[in-house]
């Protein structure tokens, strides 16, 4: 199976472990391509695709490619998503919002149709899938900025990616769903920090992190030299990748992710058969058949 993922930081961390799951299955293969830009959204897709129409040169995006049957990440070059879809024949061509943006269905269009009509032009065969997304760790400033809590970011992705699928018909990957089926059945609470007690640390001791699948915090030094505790809040942490590649497993193949033999060596193997679990569920969740 050939796979184009048009998106960016939610997407292009499938590459760490879905190669290694797909070959443990023995069942099947995928080439996986990533066109990656951080934080892109739909609109900025759509405003590349009409600059690589009139500049084919045009190359905004990281070109990245994985193969199940050589797990080797082949090379990172410079491209398009538009000389992609006129170079190759893709069985898959998976989209989904900027994760800042993902909560409001009125930043999907118009600029979802130019991504979509695009896809279709050059890729007719091609079935489009949607990346649910997934809502960030409790202590992101920007829920702050919204005010709004890390819940009701993820009650207004539902929401979003639903009526996302519902008009263009196109099924989900619920990335986001199996996020919020671990932090309700993981038995733990992710404890957000007052600045106090963050600046009470000392390198190199950090919070704990095993509440949640998404964020870590880290040690960096600031422009004077100092280590300062620094924290990265809305991306998957390698728990939540494994789990995001488990959901996409599932998805593409209609594979029981439960099955999975692949578990990444940082992990033990009570985890990860939760995280298959949590996949499962969400999987069933959303109508798949497994």
């Amino acid at each position: 199976m050939k796979v184009l993922m048009i998106g960016n930081s939610f997407s292009i961390c499938v590459g760490k472990n879905l190669p290694a799951i797909v070959r443990s299955g023995g069942g099947h293969r995928l080439e996986l391509t990533s066109a990656y830009i951080g934080g892109c959204s739909l609109q900025t897709h759509a405003e590349h695709l009409q600059k690589a129409e009139k500049d084919p040169a045009f190359s905004p995006y990281v070109v990245s490619r994985w193969d199940s049957a050589d797990l080797r990440k082949h090379g990172r070059r410079p491209g398009n998503v538009l000389r992609l879809l006129r170079g190759e024949r893709f069985d898959v061509v998976t989209i989904q919002q900027a994760s800042s943006a993902s909560w409001d269905f009125s930043t999907f269009y118009p600029w979802a149709e130019t991504v979509i009509s695009c896809v279709k032009k050059f890729n007719p065969g091609a079935k489009i899938m949607i990346q649910q997304t997934w809502s960030y760790r409790p202590d992101s400033p920007r829920l702050a900025e919204w005010k709004f809590d890390s819940g009701e970011m993820f009650r207004r992705i539902v929401n979003a990616y639903d009526a996302f699928a519902a008009r263009t018909g196109f099924e989900l990957i619920p990335s986001g769903c199996a996020v919020d089926i671990w932090r309700k059945k993981c038995g733990m609470t992710y404890e957000v920090l007052s600045d106090e007690r963050r600046a009470a640390y000392r390198f190199p001791d950090l919070p704990p992190a095993a509440a949640d699948v998404i964020g870590r915090d880290f040690w960096q030094k600031d422009e004077n030299g100092v280590m300062r505790l620094a924290k990265d809040a809305i991306h998957l942490n390698f728990r939540g990748e494994y789990l995001q590649a488990c959901v996409w497993y599932g998805s593409l193949f209609g594979e029981d992710p439960r099955k999975i033999a692949f578990e990444p060596g940082n992990m033990g193997s009570d985890l990860c058969r939760v995280l298959r679990g949590c996949a499962f569920e969400a999987l069933e969740k959303y109508g798949k058949d497994l």
